[in-house]
């Protein structure tokens, strides 16, 4: 289950870009207009480029790929104090334009202090006091009176402001709030799983992990085997190092087992999912080359661009693929696996890891009974999946904590795996 609650920029974000949007689609007719008015008529170049170059900022941080949230913002902000003290110097008012100063300030109550947005709500509405006589007043109207009470019109946009701010204080406190307890119910569920797996330290419950344990190490074994039979370390020396690098992973499952009794390591590397996807590519390249499913195609992928580094369950992350794909080989007989990697949900400290993948099938679709590896991978109990695959599977996605889930998309089959882990710094 998704949670409802969204980081307050990226909402802001969206929002902001949406109205980039419609202001880049209205504004269009308008830009036309005023620049008949303004080439053909006044003859003020000048301010026809200027009103151009905001037009296009519009389109460009409406519809270009700028995934810079704060650059948005502040574009915006600056975007709309400019209109408003040069269209009001094009206009010799203050009156005609001081909506432009509205939107600005409205913008800065999102992440400024109240003060902050009415010192430079001030200082632009001074400046441009100072620069131009206004020019909309009635016949035998006095200039001080109509300003005097359209500042104080003006005064009460403030009152927006502040409700604006009031609102977003609110948001931030739910929103601490609320990932607090995500944080909580995490630390509660990992909890429950080590609770689990001490009610079930019997002597069966023992037999059952050593023989998926040896199972694990025995089908890793058998793939190092095949890879060096089939290897000429002259002319293949890629192939060497796939080999190496298999043999190291084992022989670090090995040693965990002599040190602690455990299989399944909980030992962590500081690393970007840039960096995890490329080491998870190198990882799956052997089931490329070797795999006896003739012209396997396996793909690695990241949308992430983030900068920072997680704690990542190295070790267990390559036990679990390598069940996984091995699974998927013998279950759904694929041509091709796609692995797409992203972040997920956001707590005070930790963050979701979503990996999908994705294998098409020539299996007949009633044969996978989806539903049934859905309930046996949600039990929190029993280990014991049908399929020692399977069993691998589900005990690393305990240790994590984890989920997997299977659906049928036309004649793929897709399998989400989501798990927890550490924040760290951006690097």
């Amino acid at each position: 289950m998704k949670s409802n609650i969204q980081n307050l920029d990226g909402i802001l974000d969206q929002s902001l870009k949406i109205a980039a949007r419609v202001i880049a689609i209205v504004a269009f007719p308008a830009l036309l207009i005023v620049g008949y008015r303004n080439l053909f008529l006044d003859f003020v170049p000048y301010h026809q480029v200027f009103l151009t170059i905001c037009y296009g900022l519009f389109v460009f941080l409406g519809f270009g790929r700028i995934k810079s949230n704060q650059i948005r913002f502040y574009s915006l902000i600056l975007i709309f104090f400019s209109l408003f003290i040069m269209a009001g110097l094009r206009n010799s008012s203050i009156i005609f334009v001081d909506v432009f100063l509205i939107l600005a300030c409205g913008l800065m109550a999102f992440k400024f202090k109240g003060l902050i947005v009415i010192v430079a709500g001030v200082l632009a509405t001074g400046c441009l006091l100072l620069l131009v006589p206004e020019t909309f007043l009635p016949d035998d109207a006095i200039y001080s009176s109509i300003i005097g009470v359209h500042i104080s019109c003006l005064t009460l946009s403030f009152v927006l402001i502040f409700a604006i701010r009031n609102v977003v204080d609110q948001y931030q406190s739910f929103y601490l709030k609320e990932i607090e307890q995500n944080k909580s119910l995490i630390e509660k569920n990992k909890t429950s799983y080590d609770l689990v797996a001490e009610a079930q330290e019997s002597s069966e419950a023992e037999k059952t992990k050593l023989k998926i344990a040896a199972y694990s190490l025995a089908s890793q074994m058998d793939l190092t085997r095949g890879l060096l039979e089939r290897t000429d370390k002259k002319t293949n020396h890629s192939q060497v190092e796939y080999i190496r690098d298999r043999v190291n992973d084992v022989s670090f499952n090995l040693k965990k087992i002599s040190e602690t009794g455990n299989y399944i390591s909980n030992d962590t590397a500081s690393l970007r999912l840039q960096d995890l996807t490329h080491i998870l590519k190198e990882f799956t390249q052997a089931y490329e080359l070797f795999s006896d499913v003739k012209g396997l195609e396996v793909q690695v992928e990241t949308s992430s661009v983030s900068e920072v580094e997680y704690g990542i369950p190295l070790s267990s992350l390559k036990v679990m693929l390598h069940h996984l794909i091995s699974y998927c080989q013998d279950t759904y007989e694929p041509k091709e696996l796609k692995l797409e990697i992203s972040e997920g949900r956001q707590s005070q400290t930790m963050r979701e890891v979503q990996l999908t993948i994705s294998a098409s099938t020539k299996v007949n679709l009633e044969e996978l009974k989806l539903a049934r590896f859905n309930k046996v991978m949600e039990s929190k109990i029993n280990f014991e999946t049908g399929s020692l695959h399977t069993n691998l599977i589900k005990a690393v996605l305990s240790s994590l904590p984890g989920s997997i889930k299977a659906t049928l998309i036309g004649n793929k089959v897709r399998l989400d795996i989501t798990f927890w882990v550490e924040s760290g710094q951006a690097s």
